[in-house]
């Protein structure tokens, strides 16, 4: 929730939002930035605090679309954050448009300066699968439009964790919003050491020691370069020492409760069907000797996991659900050739299926794993009985 009064890492991307603003003063303002990355990366960060430095914008209305089900509701957190009230869904989502283009055009007194419309968590009007995210997207650049005609001179940034030429949109709608992309990659050691050095100095009583700030930044860069997750593991590190001195081993206590808390959020969180799909990569796992696993085998597994009273997802779509898990951290992939197979996508959790499968179901997960256990101890034994047997027959005992 802190605001910093600098950036730390992020003075590129930062000037890459300036050039797109900066044409507003020329009247040819860009109709859409699109500000894309992983989680705590920085995203809603950078773009506030270039909201609010830079003078030529008369005014910023700031949207997090998380909470929002439907794409009335996306329109309607708009109209809110405009200070009008929300209205009911029978007067369709065209008059919730016109209504927001209305109340920005009251916002704007001077003709000449810039409207920024920042939507935070864009990915959530993709959810909607009864709904249609093209048209929405639509009906928002044609207001655009509508605006700049009467001098309202208005830009639209959405900020999510994929690009948004990655989602499925129309080609009217790609023609529109043209190709302004900002990229936040993940934080690098350096970065997240200085952002933890920052904080460190203003909420400890107590200086925290240069190889805990560097151990922590380590294992952030190494494992997700989230900025967020780096804070809440020095946080959670100096809640768990003995209140004088956080040590290393402090730090590994807070990284593996957080990682547990992390995991149990997530599939808390998750629909039937990504529970589903994480059961079906945790089994696929179990029996895999390097833990990657193809996407064709865990649909495979889901396909057969999929309990009577369910309609079984599409393959696309449970490739989207898989990217949306890598999003969340639980997962990552790969992409690998499979020689005159082509190339194929390849999945491994990023934490033990043994912390993962028993969040889903404790009790098929044990079962599983004694199964499992007992295979192996027969096979075994049956190794050692033929390599007794070769030698025997070896040696001439038989």
């Amino acid at each position: 929730m802190f605001l910093p009064s600098g950036i730390m890492g992020r003075k590129n991307e930062a000037a890459m939002m300036l050039s797109h603003i900066d044409s507003a003063a020329s009247g040819l303002v860009v109709p859409l930035i699109s500000v894309y990355g992983r989680s705590g990366s920085g995203k809603s960060t950078v773009v506030k605090f270039v909201c609010q430095n830079v003078p030529d914008i008369a005014s910023c209305a700031f949207v997090n679309l998380r909470r929002s089900k439907t794409i009335f509701g996306c329109a309607n957190s708009i109209l809110s954050e405009l200070g009008a009230e929300p209205l009911k869904s029978a007067e369709g989502l065209n008059k919730v448009v016109e209504r927001i283009g209305e109340r920005i055009a009251s916002v704007v007194s001077d003709k000449k300066k810039l409207f920024l419309l920042v939507l935070d968590e864009y990915d959530s009007v993709f959810s909607d699968s009864r709904g249609r995210p093209s048209d929405f997207a639509y009906k928002l650049l044609t207001m655009e439009e509508d605006l700049r005609e009467r001098g309202v001179l208005i830009c639209i940034v959405t900020i999510s964790n994929n690009a948004l030429n990655d989602y499925n949109l129309d080609d009217r709608v790609k023609s529109r919003m043209g190709s302004s992309e900002v990229f936040f990659a993940p934080y690098s050691k350096d970065d997240l050491a200085g952002i933890l050095r920052d904080r460190a100095d203003k909420a400890f009583a107590i200086k925290i020691g240069d190889d805990i700030i560097q151990y922590c930044a380590t294992l952030g860069s190494s494992d997700h370069g989230d900025a967020r997750r780096s804070l809440d593991l020095l946080r959670l590190a100096g809640e768990l020492c003995d209140g004088k001195n956080i040590t290393k081993l402090d730090v590994d206590r807070a990284q593996d409760k957080l990682q547990k808390d992390r995991v149990a959020i997530i599939i808390s969180s998750a629909s039937v069907q990504q529970r589903i799909l994480i059961w079906s990569i945790c089994i696929e796992t179990l029996y895999s000797d390097t833990g990657w696993v193809y996407t064709s085998k865990i649909f495979e597994k889901y396909s057969k996991s999929i309990p009577d009273n369910l309609k079984a997802l599409s393959y696309r779509r449970i490739v989207d659900l898989l990217v949306e898990l890598e999003n969340t951290g639980l997962v990552i992939s790969r992409t690998i050739s499979r020689g005159r197979h082509g190339y194929g996508t390849e999945y491994r959790l990023k934490v033990s299926p043994d912390i993962v499968a028993p969040i889903v179901d404790a009790e098929r997960w044990n079962e599983l794993v004694k199964i499992k256990l007992t295979m192996e101890a027969i096979k075994k034994d049956q190794r050692e009985f033929s390599k007794d047997l070769f030698g025997r027959k070896r040696y001439g005992h038989l």
